[in-house]
């Protein structure tokens, strides 16, 4: 996708700083990095100012026993997308908080659902749904990151020797996969752009490494993302072009 404004969509959250740090921010800095280059070589045009980050919504929403369904992030995002835009420009980013858990359906058992082990099978997830009033909605979807099995807990590739875990904070485990889906969702929007032999997406291929990175002055510790470009055209995992 050649722009994209990302919308974030907190959900039962009054203060969206404590429930995930801060999403909004870590977008902006990540739209004025070298790092959000890296998506270039896929969609084949440079330039700047090419990702920005739109309005945000904080919604009430009932979460009967706790979970979510991915009927319930399309009604969210119907609703929210109705007002803000809808199509291949606009992306909406979907928070959840700490103790809600989120289901493909009611019977695959596909979920996030630390709570719930049999059943847990990913950390967060982007998608795409057709509406006949008001067209192409993309979003993702973020759960609460700071769990075991999700949070932000391996050490970055260039800390310093016998620095142990990285220090990271509630922002630096929200910010790896907002930027993992991000990144996923400009590359491959609808599951059917980019993708190797075996399905894996460019954040895909790298979200288990941690690098520090500096995005316009504030550093985090997030996953890298896959570079066909890379080590002399082998491709690697990267955090800048």
């Amino acid at each position: 996708m050649e722009t994209v404004i990302s919308h974030n969509v907190y959900i039962n959250c009054g203060k969206p700083l404590d429930c995930w740090g801060d999403p909004a921010g870590f977008l902006q800095n990540l739209a004025q990095s070298n790092f959000i280059h890296v998506a270039d070589q896929y969609i084949g045009l440079p330039g700047s100012d090419r990702y920005t980050v739109g309005t945000s919504q904080k919604l009430k929403y009932p979460t009967p026993n706790n979970i979510l369904y991915d009927v319930d992030i399309e009604t969210i995002v119907h609703h929210v997308a109705a007002k803000l835009g809808a199509g291949y420009t606009h992306e909406y980013h979907v928070f959840l908080p700490q103790g809600t858990d989120e289901c493909f359906d009611g019977v695959s058992g596909i979920c996030y659902s630390p709570d719930n082990l049999k059943t847990f099978a990913f950390c967060a997830y982007h998608s795409y749904v057709d509406f006949a009033d008001i067209g192409h909605i993309l979003y993702s979807v973020e759960p609460y990151q700071e769990t075991p099995g999700c949070g932000d807990t391996y050490t970055p590739t260039n800390a310093p020797k016998g620095s142990g875990a990285p220090p990271h904070t509630l922002t630096d485990s929200t910010a790896t996969v907002v930027s993992h889906e991000l990144f996923e969702t400009i590359t491959d929007p609808n599951g059917s752009a980019w993708f190797n032999a075996f399905g894996f997406e460019i954040g895909d291929l790298c979200a288990f490494h941690r690098n520090v990175i500096n995005l316009n002055g504030t550093n985090y510790t997030i996953q890298p993302e896959w570079s066909n470009r890379a080590n002399a055209g082998a491709g690697d995992c990267v955090t800048h072009t």
